[in-house]
């Protein structure tokens, strides 16, 4: 199973029309390749410039759902705190960075894929999430971490729950689901350029990646 071709999807924020009828409730990931102002930079300069970028991801993945957000607090583990109700999670890496809103809790993660070391791969992917996949063993590793990492974030605890997260089954290219704690999470995952995103998806959701 290997990474699918990077497809552009950027819908402009006015693709609904006004007479469309919305049955199942929509989520608006939205990953933006980070601008060469920010890949040029280094240190806590890039890291802030980084967070700044994917701040406007999670307004931009706001707006098709008629929510605002330009307030980011966080509580004392960094886990995002809602803002008049508007639920967020955000990622970045030097080359993308992604965001999402929501009416309910969340997560997002993106990942460039790379090479991983032994010790970690046996220290995220047990002997029976092996079993799951074939494949590039560094695709597999990143489809699991991003999976793991976006339950964790919605769950607000961090990497600190990691060994109480195991993917239990594999939908199919682009669906698996985690558990956490005996409750069922399913991830959806897009890959493009190298780097993999997840998002979670409740069973009403809809996932509309924003790519560009």
């Amino acid at each position: 199973m290997n990474p699918k071709p990077y497809t552009l999807y950027l819908k402009p924020l006015s693709y609904l029309e006004e007479d469309e009828e919305v049955k199942t409730p929509r989520l608006y990931p939205v990953v933006r390749a980070v601008p060469p102002a920010g890949r040029n930079l280094s240190g806590k300069a890039q890291v802030d410039f980084l967070r700044r970028y994917a701040r406007q991801a999670v307004a931009h993945s706001a707006r098709p759902l008629d929510l605002s957000i330009d307030v980011f607090n966080t509580d004392e583990k960094g886990a995002p705190l809602p803002a008049d109700g508007v639920y967020w999670s955000l990622s970045h890496k030097p080359d993308y960075v992604a965001g999402i809103a929501a009416r309910h809790p969340t997560g997002i993660d993106i990942e460039k894929i790379r090479p991983v070391g032994r010790r970690l791969y046996a220290k995220v992917i047990d002997e029976s999430e092996r079993k799951l996949l074939d494949g590039d063993p560094n695709f597999l590793f990143f489809r699991f971490w991003t999976a793991k990492e976006v339950v964790l974030k919605r769950m607000g605890i961090g990497l600190a729950g990691l060994s109480k997260c195991r993917v239990r089954r594999v939908i199919d290219d682009d669906q698996l689901v985690v558990d956490y704690q005996a409750t069922g999470f399913t991830v959806i995952q897009t890959f493009f350029n190298d780097h993999i995103a997840a998002v979670l998806k409740t069973a009403q959701d809809t996932i509309e990646w924003q790519l560009g």
